[in-house]
């Protein structure tokens, strides 16, 4: 957890940028990482999940530690949400970056930030599509 405006600043910083019609553009999540009272940032100890007697368990290898972080990840922001805080869950960071920033040692990985704080606004709800566009039965592709 980092309350630190100058450390919280230095990750805003680790942030990636996007290409949109061929222009690199800020991530909009910098002044959120900035301003947010608090910054979560979630990391994975590597060679862990997903492995049984020191060997990856299933053909995912070492990529299971993304899945068990979005998971927490997914649970702190809807208990967020429930106490009337805000969150974005912020994946494009230069993981390098924050372990340099935070002194993560080796065999660990920054897997994604998230700040946390009241939010300023009301967020746009986006429509969702339907199950019938996305849901296959018995086979891929199959409506």
């Amino acid at each position: 957890m980092v309350r630190d405006s100058n450390i919280k600043s230095k990750l805003a910083g680790s942030l990636t940028k996007v290409e949109i019609e061929g222009t690199l553009v800020n991530n909009r999540s910098v002044e959120a990482i900035r301003s947010a009272p608090v910054v979560i940032v979630a990391c994975a100890e590597l060679g862990k999940s997903g492995y049984m007697f020191e060997k990856p368990a299933t053909d995912k290898g070492d990529f299971w530690y993304m899945y068990d972080v979005a998971l927490a990840m997914q649970n702190l922001a809807l208990a967020a949400h429930s106490l009337g805080l805000g969150t974005i869950n912020i994946g494009a960071v230069d993981a390098k970056k924050v372990a340099g920033i935070l002194g993560i040692p080796a065999g660990f990985c920054a897997v994604s930030m998230t700040p946390l704080g009241y939010p300023d606004q009301e967020p746009k709800v986006v429509p969702r599509k339907e199950l019938s566009e996305i849901v296959s039965y018995d086979k891929f592709g199959t409506k």
